[in-house]
């Protein structure tokens, strides 16, 4: 990707789902589609933590203010497993459902997009991984997100991981996967509690850094991820702090979320994605978190490939350039406003601050890293060695 003049003449392609539907109170727009849809049954897909917090409540009312009858399978758990999706879409294939709604974090959407496909097609859920292998559309899908961080609910990605493969996880890609309908309501992030609201607001705002500097980024990214970076970074702290109480962080950082999402899912993500992968796999780490954790070392280590694009994340994140500071020096500065506000919002700035976690293991984190995220690294700004991924885990410890 190249910046100015030449990037004039490049093509860009927008990928979405087909309705978006944003604000304060909208889960109600779930009603009228699903009457305009003439739909009877209704499948919720979500976890019992969601159930029980009554983030679902609205969902499940304006589903039977829509005329659908309503089922909710809730047996999704966080970092959720391939099997997982099976079983909810035992449920929906059974039942002769006409919608799938997804409801919740990253996790119950991701399970609700694969199950919505497997409830139509029989084919073995491991021949789905991958780019483009999801044989056709599926029943239709509504996603509700009930946090501000993953963005799944624009996205046409699921992550999984696969118990059959020692617990790694493998990535679904399909146009198959987007929502037919994406509703992000803000208020079903009111009992979001804060620890949560941490993690998944800075996976948040590592999907627009990254998306902001990747090397397939393009101008329409571009100005997602601006938009995204600048709202976390004036709003992540109160709505971590202050919650249910300041609706107006809140909206925003779900407005941020979204767009980071709609951002990252047309330009690719970068080395962050890839280093988080060992730490979920071997040590069960939430995948916000380690985003979190990891996000300032590997922008201090990108930083000399894009001094100008970390300048400007710098300013967005309310850092401002003193005199006779250089271009290379406010672009630092992004990390220290980064790092400073992981440590506002709860959030450690070194491994070893999560656990007890062997750096003997580095080495193989590493392979970990090439073997299963190897395109993240690729599209990651300043190229990346195995020696490169072990140091950067060895500085993050």
């Amino acid at each position: 990707m190249t910046d100015g003049v030449e990037s004039i003449a490049e093509t860009y392609h927008i990928q979405s789902p087909n309705t978006v539907s944003y604000g304060m109170g909208a889960t109600d727009e779930l009603a009228s589609f699903v009457s305009e849809r003439s739909i009877d049954r209704a499948l919720v897909v979500t976890d019992a933590d969601i159930v029980a917090a009554g983030a679902t409540e609205p969902v499940l009312a304006a589903l039977e203010r829509g005329g659908a009858d309503v089922t909710v399978f809730d047996g999704v758990k966080p970092e959720p497993k391939l099997s997982m999706a099976e079983d909810a879409a035992a449920v929906a294939g059974d039942g002769a459902f006409d919608l799938v709604v997804g409801v919740g974090g990253g996790s119950s959407m991701d399970t609700a997009k694969l199950a919505s496909v497997l409830a139509v097609h029989d084919v073995p859920i491991r021949e789905m991984v991958g780019m483009g292998n999801v044989p056709g559309g599926g029943l239709p899908l509504a996603l509700l997100p009930t946090t501000a961080g993953t963005g799944s609910e624009v996205t046409h990605i699921g992550v999984f991981a696969d118990e059959a493969d020692g617990g790694n996880k493998v990535v679904v890609y399909s146009e198959h996967l987007f929502a037919d309908l994406a509703i992000v309501d803000p208020a079903l992030t009111e009992s979001l509690p804060p620890g949560v609201a941490a993690a998944t607001g800075m996976d948040a705002l590592t999907h627009a850094i990254e998306a902001y500097v990747t090397v397939l980024r393009t101008p329409y990214t571009d100005g997602l991820a601006r938009q995204a970076i600048e709202l976390l970074g004036e709003n992540l702290r109160a709505a971590v702090h202050q919650g249910p109480h300041n609706d107006r962080a809140r909206y925003n950082t779900s407005f941020a979320a979204t767009v980071a999402g709609q951002a990252f899912v047309n330009s690719g993500l970068g080395a962050v994605h890839a280093l988080t992968y060992p730490l979920a796999v071997e040590y069960g780490l939430g995948h916000g978190l380690a985003n979190a954790v990891l996000l300032p070392h590997v922008m201090a280590y990108n930083v000399p490939a894009e001094p100008e694009r970390f300048a400007e994340i710098a300013r967005l994140l309310g850092m401002e350039r003193a005199p006779g500071e250089t271009t290379l020096d406010v672009a630092y500065k992004s990390v220290d406003a980064v790092k400073a506000l992981n440590e506002d919002i709860g959030i450690p700035n070194r491994i070893r601050e999560l656990g007890e976690i062997d750096t003997a293991e580095f080495d193989a984190f590493a392979d970990v890293c090439f073997e299963y995220s190897e395109h993240n690294i690729d599209r990651n700004p300043r190229a990346m060695s195995h020696d490169d991924v072990v140091g950067l885990f060895e500085d993050a410890y």
